[in-house]
């Protein structure tokens, strides 16, 4: 091997941290055409010999973690400084072990590289907190430890840490909480990732699978072994104890503008652990020099593209050279936001990608459309005018059916199928006049009553070709604090996605009490996005003008009617080069807690949206950057904040224009 071939191996180190060992796992294409790459400045033209040695680092609690350390056996002249570093983090439930023969192979191509396993997972000591500030401060104190290690050669200046999902999350936290190094690369991360596991009072079944491992993967806290106790158990109490202690000393998105280390981050569309909706609206928050992927990245149950991959080699490596090598390629002056969107045709069961990018995030030309939920099982641009009007979901639960029997049996087989009964609604449009371009975070307004206290409501989105129908993306919310008979609002996240809808298409919402869908097989096998409700009970969704599907997508992206009638006219026109100033009414109005924002920006310039009291004092800020012209849309999540019910203020400036809206929180 040559160090040309240095992309290929680094890019199969990231795809190797992206894997998680759970019960079932998505299989990955494994054939890419490479390109070739410069060689790192050396004088030798083979790969080094490497030093492997074993070692330990006992923690500030006593705790010993097992590590690993591969460096070159001789120094290299062209490096006085010594070799570059690499710290590399595991997934969760995964060990050192997994990662050192990557770790030799790098280490051949003249870096010192460090490898360890996290506490209570391979052959560390200690008990695991479930991917918490707890294994940040470990982090750190690594860090320092290698920064003083002399044995390997390395340059301490020059320091890289990379991994996925618990091994990208970790050096982001470590991060945002003063841990010193030149950059990271972090691939399937959020710093809201324990909030995204229960997003809208569901619970994912990827949570339940990392809290119920067996001693011999992971060896839990005392906390976190009470975790799969209060999963399991229908007492409300319990789901209170998990939304209490689950995202305590793990979420970590107030401290994001803390971070002062360069950082590439990545997520999956079609992840099943974390949504890529906290990556995406922080943005502006981060300071440090960055660069953000969203699209196809392995692992957590997402596609795969060749064609992604190939691209990702170059995004990885540019990440190397310059902040390692001092190579001056001009990363920080192209685009900082790139993405993919899936799109027909499907290949073996996986989408299509076609690449993007943006200077700004969100891009420019931003506009949006609503589908009304309507008589008929269709999906309409005019909403019902019978305010009462509804479908039924059924739960239907018979036989005293427990979670952890529907657990066990994976939800399939007798005693499962006999005793819970899936139901589904179906809605569709008519077919798309033109290819529409989503991006972003699609959301359901949803006007429901129930008559019991407990209510879930699964919605999955479906494009639907003459060939096939395949899941593009779901929203998910379960009602734990209802009170039966009562008629509700709620508005509803979908999983950020982007994806090209084609004409002549339809796009299909199905409504479900059992999130399950073909398109998990590989990843999921018969078992649901989110754990089901297992409390029978017959729940309504009125087809009001209350009760919607809202999309963000790219206007530049067409240039005529999106299915039988013009755009949201709300949201914005064709002629995206006169767009008028302004705020648009937020909706839902009244909310609990979340709506959204849909403001418009007539000429190039800083904005901010803004958010006060009656008494004028600042509650957030939303927007706070320089924008393009265009129209676009922002989530506001009250609870992120604290504030209590009432009317607020929302202020838009864009240079010497102004607009001011009133909305109301009720709770």
């Amino acid at each position: 091997m040559k160090k040309s071939n240095i992309a290929i191996f680094v890019f199969l180190i990231i795809l190797m941290f992206l894997s998680v060992n759970i019960r079932a796992q998505h299989k990955l294409t494994d054939s890419y055409n490479f390109p070739s790459f410069p060689k790192v400045p050396s004088p030798y033209s083979d790969l080094y010999t490497v030093i492997k040695q074993n070692f330990s680092i006992t923690l500030r609690d006593g705790i010993v973690l097992d590590c690993s350390k591969f460096y070159p056996s001789v120094s290299d002249p062209y490096l006085p400084n010594g070799y570059p570093g690499v710290i590399m983090c595991h997934g969760y439930g995964d060990r050192k072990e997994t990662l050192e023969k990557f770790a030799n192979d790098q280490a051949a191509y003249g870096y010192s590289v460090y490898t360890y396993s996290m506490r209570g997972q391979g052959n560390s000591g200690g008990l695991s907190n479930l991917i918490s500030m707890t294994e940040a401060q470990d982090l750190i104190e690594v860090v320092n430890y290698v920064k003083h290690d002399k044995q390997s050669g390395l340059d301490t200046g020059k320091v890289l840490i990379m991994g996925g999902s618990q091994g990208g999350i970790i050096p982001y936290m470590a991060a945002c909480n003063g841990m010193n190094v030149k950059c990271i690369i972090a691939a399937l991360t959020s710093p809201e990732f324990a909030s995204s596991w229960i997003d809208n009072g569901c619970i994912k079944m990827t949570l339940l699978w990392s809290v119920d491992y067996t001693p011999d993967t992971v060896r839990y806290s005392s906390q976190v072994d009470r975790m799969s106790d209060w999963i399991y158990s229908s007492a409300p109490d319990k789901w209170d104890s998990l939304a209490r202690w689950l995202p305590y000393n793990r979420d970590f998105k107030t401290n994001i503008s803390q971070n002062k280390i360069p950082i590439l981050l990545e997520n999956n569309w079609q992840d099943k652990f974390f949504s890529a909706y906290c990556n995406m609206n922080s943005t502006s928050v981060v300071k440090a020099p960055k660069r953000y992927y969203f699209g196809a990245v392995a692992g957590h149950g997402g596609d795969t593209s060749p064609a992604e991959d190939q691209w990702h080699m170059n995004f990885f490596n540019e990440w190397f050279y310059y902040w390692l090598f001092d190579i001056n390629n001009g990363i920080l002056t192209r685009p900082l936001y790139h993405f993919a969107y899936t799109t027909f045709p499907d290949y073996y069961g996986m989408w299509s990608f076609t690449h993007d990018s943006s200077y700004v995030w969100p891009p420019t030309n931003m506009a949006s459309i609503k589908y009304y939920f309507n008589t008929g099982n269709k999906l309409t641009t005019s909403p019902s005018t019978n305010y009462n009007t509804y479908v039924t979901l059924n739960n239907t639960v018979t036989g005293g059916l427990t979670m952890q029997t529907a657990v066990d049996e994976e939800f399939t087989g007798s005693t499962f199928t006999s005793q819970f009964k899936k139901a589904t609604i179906t809605f569709d449009t008519d077919p798309l006049t033109r290819n529409l371009k989503m991006l972003g975070t699609p959301i359901i307004s949803l006007d429901y009553a129930s008559n019991v206290n407990l209510c879930q409501y699964n919605f999955q989105m479906y494009e639907v070709s003459a060939k096939s129908t395949k899941l593009v993306t779901r929203f998910n919310y379960t009602d734990r604090k209802y009170t039966a008979n009562t008629r509700k609002f709620k508005s509803i996240n979908a999983i950020s996605h982007s994806h090209i809808f084609q004409k002549g298409n339809k796009i299909r919402i199905i409504v479900t009490n059992l999130d399950t869908a073909p398109d998990d097989v590989n990843f999921l096998a018969t078992n649901p996005h989110v754990l089901p409700v297992l409390t029978n009970g017959s729940h309504k969704m009125y087809l009001s003008n209350n009760s919607f599907l809202y999309i963000p997508f790219k206007a530049d992206s067409i240039s005529g009617g999106i299915a039988g009638n013009m755009l949201d006219t709300k949201a914005g026109n064709d002629n995206t080069k006169n767009i008028k100033f302004g705020l648009t009414k937020n909706f839902p109005n009244p909310f609990n807690p979340k709506t959204v924002i849909e403001y418009s920006i007539s000429q190039n310039s800083f904005v901010t949206l803004k958010i006060y009291d009656l008494t004028g004092r600042e509650i957030a800020t939303l927007v706070n950057e320089q924008k393009m012209p265009g129209d676009y849309s922002i989530n506001f999540d009250a609870s992120t904040y604290h504030i209590s019910s009432g009317i607020y203020f929302y202020k838009l400036v864009s240079g010497k224009n102004v607009d001011i809206k009133k909305m109301s929180v009720i709770k």
